[in-house]
């Protein structure tokens, strides 16, 4: 099932009590699709990653995902999540932290391993960003396999733009370039 089959499963219709507002619209090529709210654009496929679907978490299509999954680093996956930001002061800090909280939430053993602050986009506007960078282990068929995690997010246009991304140490040589690759390549607005 591509990207765009799954689009369609989020614009199916229902009642108009608690109807969801399609947080997507099919953008001119038929091969992305377009956060209606951010103005974010998804290809199905990027430089060498394979989009594998939208999820929309909120009725009005706020909050959404995409995953892309490399297709030739098995094991590197990168999850885009746009949402938006309070605006407040210190809002993009807060989101950090409880981002990073996150990922500690998620892995027993998880370390923190670099933090960095970012400015700038991919598109050459200003936004501030944080960065960071996890260690931790996972069980995979009674095999104990050590991964990597990295944390993006950028407060940008009124929302939030995170990155996670996680692959195995093994591909350490090879998936941080290629995780920058994907930020660099995807359209903002």
């Amino acid at each position: 099932m591509g990207l765009f089959d799954l689009l369609k499963g989020l614009l199916g219709g229902g009642s108009d009590k608690g109807k969801v507002e399609p947080a997507f619209i099919q953008g001119e090529s038929g091969q992305v699709i377009v956060h209606r709210h951010s103005g974010f654009r998804f290809p199905q496929d990027v430089s060498e990653y394979v989009g594998v679907g939208p999820t929309q978490y909120d009725e009005k299509g706020l909050d959404v995902s995409v995953g892309y999954n490399h297709a030739k680093l098995m094991g590197l996956a990168v999850t885009v999540y746009v949402y938006p930001d309070s605006g407040g002061p210190g809002s993009l800090a807060g989101q950090y932290e409880g981002c990073k909280a996150e990922v500690s939430g998620a892995h027993a053993s998880v370390k923190v391993l670099s933090e960095e602050v970012l400015s700038g986009a991919p598109n050459g506007t200003q936004t501030e960003g944080r960065k960071a960078l996890f260690s931790f282990e996972d069980e995979l068929g009674g095999i104990n396999l050590s991964s990597l995690s990295e944390l993006w997010l950028f407060s940008h246009k009124g929302f939030f733009i995170k990155f996670r991304a996680s692959y195995p140490d093994s591909m350490k040589p090879h998936a941080p370039q290629a995780v920058v690759g994907l930020i660099k390549e995807l359209s903002w607005p």
